[in-house]
């Protein structure tokens, strides 16, 4: 067979997503995660789905492995080696607090130890001209030193690597020539742009992960029989694009957000198929609730991601903001005795209450289990049968230590999620000067589609979009997904002074870069180039460049005046004002190579009379309390059906809440689009 195969490794289950091309099949499975052991869950979706490894022509993998290693640092710290007179870089970070007025607030721990930052002498100036050589014979010292100490993994950072590295290239091979057992990460490859707490920072986290992220994807592509060339293994990176396994240790920062990046993906993907261009996109799973924006078709991206406050990493990335909330959310009582739903999370083991594998404390699921907003038989399609009695005792107990019933604490654990995911798409829309109301609400996941109609009331956003195997949508994501390389550089220029033979000099650097690395990287094609150039008017500081698109990838007299106009445009859109005529820096230069990939097939499903309920039930809302709720199964909906809420809507791996006053209508792929009655909310437009 020649199957293409997206498989994506959550916090509580494994979800799997396979294309045939040549039948035209989509198929969809999940099971629960391994955590001690992650190539246990992927060999049991695999078998699970039917399938093995010699019937998969492309398997491509998204994880949450890296970031989860860097919260909860589950191993050694890496050495650091910077210019002379520069170990504290990591250490004195930034000015600016966290708690302005707290006298007990210490800064955030680095990902390294002091006694583990080593001084060489070197230096170059900001020119890149060597002020001072290397002391090599110091260099093998410190290299001996590390390797005493038993510290397998280092990160390079001397000052103006990003202008210069040939310092920094020769320190790498001193220590492959002192301590061949060493990782070594240098700033320059890591992040080659300037601020050097910035640089510094992202390369420990680089080197930090380097040994993990190796040993991780080899054990992984053996088990998988990865290494064998009859398949093609692919692993997501944090900037939507995908990668050879062999090639994912070399930078494994760049694995930073790869699993929540295939619900954006394939967001967008279902936006360009059925209309809708702008997006916000909700995954809300067992552990994690991840919220995105879709604009004019593109995905939000950025460069920044704190692992926590003040501890940056600088890598190309699309832009997912995640919160702890997700159906093994846990309810608890702080110390002012009022109810909290997350961050903690009883995650695959034990679980949920109701999944009777011994979790005791009360979760969202175990909340929506008891307001029968999902059916205990047909949990996993009737794989997993929900234990309500161990709901009910959990939620009593968590009721009887505020005050509260049964159903008053589950209704309120629901309510208070909704509202902690709400908070999270505003920090994508609104505070960011963006109207909810102009965007569509793309609900996924295996719990994102009993909450999304209420945080859509609640945001004022008109219509949601649920899409086919809304449980396995990340997964289904990663088989949507091309190569991608970026690639980025500092290099100060000004407007009133520039060079540019000396710009498309860079540009060109940087160019044969992307497409050498995406060679690498296992594409073999023509890859698209797309270059782009970060400015700043003269005197402007921190974070205020303003990204503009290059067109052509080159640089002439008429379109420097075209780059300029545009930079003033959105600094005027961004900033409210521009100053014309201003003399402006050219900052950072970036060129992104895409390799295009063959995409999967989303089938039309056949069109029907009007939609049969299979049965009905009682169902708690907010709005009318206990009411007669229609249930229907997704698999029986055609093409143009159409009904009204309140409504149930099954499917195996994950259920619909239609509230009322809603209506339900089937698109001609098996979408569904949830919208209000009446009294729409006006967009702007309107």
């Amino acid at each position: 067979m020649n199957l293409r195969v997206g498989i994506d490794v959550g916090g509580t289950f494994t979800d799997l997503a396979l294309f045939d091309p040549e039948s035209q099949e989509l198929r969809i499975t999940k099971s629960a995660s391994t955590p001690e052991d992650p190539i246990k869950g992927v060999t049991a979706v695999m078998e699970k789905a039917g399938i093995s490894t010699a019937q998969v022509r492309t398997l491509i993998h998204g994880t949450t492995m890296a970031t989860n290693a860097l919260l909860e640092r589950t191993k050694a710290l890496p050495a650091l080696i910077a210019t002379a007179g520069f170990r504290d870089v990591p250490f004195i970070q930034r000015i600016n607090r966290k708690h302005h007025y707290d006298l007990d607030w210490d800064k955030p721990t680095p990902f390294v130890d002091r006694r583990h930052c080593f001084e060489a002498v070197e230096r170059l100036n900001y020119k890149g001209e060597v002020a001072t050589p290397l002391d090599e014979e110091g260099a093998r010292g410190i290299v001996a030193q590390i390797k005493g100490l038993g510290i397998r993994d280092i990160a390079v950072s001397f000052l103006f690597s990003y202008v210069n590295p040939v310092h920094e290239l020769r320190m790498r091979e001193l220590i492959e020539e002192v301590y061949p057992e060493a990782t070594v990460s240098v700033s320059h490859e890591v992040y080659p742009r300037w601020r050097e707490y910035d640089r510094t920072s992202t390369v420990l986290a680089d080197a930090f992960l380097k040994s993990l992220i190796e040993e991780y994807i080899q054990n992984l592509a053996g088990g998988l029989g990865g290494g064998d060339g009859s398949m093609s293994f692919l692993i997501m990176k944090s900037n939507g694009g995908v990668q050879d396994y062999a090639a994912a240790s070399s930078k494994p920062v760049d694995l930073l957000v790869s699993g929540p990046v295939g619900g954006v993906l394939s967001g967008g993907f279902l936006g360009s198929l059925t209309g809708h261009e702008n997006l916000i996109s909700m995954d809300m799973g067992g552990t994690s609730f991840d919220v995105s924006l879709i604009q004019g078709g593109e995905a939000s991206r950025t460069m920044e991601f704190e692992i926590e406050w003040g501890l940056p990493v600088f890598t190309p990335m699309i832009d997912v903001k995640t919160i702890g909330a997700g159906g093994g959310s846990i309810g608890w009582v702080d110390k002012g005795g009022l109810l909290r739903v997350g961050p903690e999370s009883a995650g695959a083991h034990p679980g949920p209450a109701c999944y009777g594998r011994g979790g005791e404390a009360a979760t969202v699921t175990d909340a929506n289990l008891y307001l029968s907003r999902i059916n205990p038989g047909y949990f996993l399609g009737g794989e997993l049968t929900l234990d309500e009695s161990a709901a009910r005792a959990s939620l009593d107990r968590l009721g009887a230590a505020l005050g509260m019933d049964t159903g008053e604490v589950a209704s309120a654990m629901v309510e208070l999620v909704d509202f902690n995911m709400v908070n999270a798409i505003r920090l994508i829309s609104i505070d960011r000067g963006l109207d909810p109301r102009e965007f569509t609400l793309v609900s996924f996941g295996g719990a994102g589609s009993l909450h999304a109609v209420a945080l859509a009331e609640i945001i004022g956003i008109n219509d949601v979009l649920v899409p086919i195997h809304q449980g396995v949508f990340s997964a289904f994501g990663l088989m949507t997904a091309d190569m991608r390389v970026d690639e980025s550089v500092t290099g100060s220029f000004r407007s009133d002074n520039l060079e540019l033979a000396r710009v498309n000099d860079v540009i060109e650097r940087l160019r044969a870069q992307a497409t050498g690395r995406l060679r690498r990287e296992g594409y073999e094609g023509a890859p698209k180039i797309e270059a782009t150039i970060e400015l700043r008017y003269l005197g402007q500081n921190y974070n205020t460049e303003v990204t503009v698109p290059l067109e052509n990838g080159k640089l002439g007299a008429a379109g420097l005046d075209t780059i300029l106009e545009s930079f003033d445009a959105e600094h005027r859109r961004r900033y409210g004002y521009d100053i014309h005529g201003e003399v402006v820096e050219f900052i950072n230069f970036n060129v992104t190579a895409i390799g295009v990939t063959d995409k999967p097939v989303i089938p039309r499903i056949a069109e029907g009379g009007a939609a049969k309920a299979r049965d009905e039930r009682s169902v708690y809302f907010k709005q009318v309390g206990w009411a007669r709720a229609s249930i229907y199964e997704r698999a029986a909906l055609r093409a143009g059906n159409t009904f009204e809420g309140p409504a149930v809507i099954e499917e195996p791996t994950a259920t619909t809440l239609l509230h009322p006053g809603h209506e339900l209508t089937v698109d001609e792929f098996g979408n569904l689009l949830i919208s209000p009655l009446e009294n729409r909310i006006p967009t702007r437009s309107q």
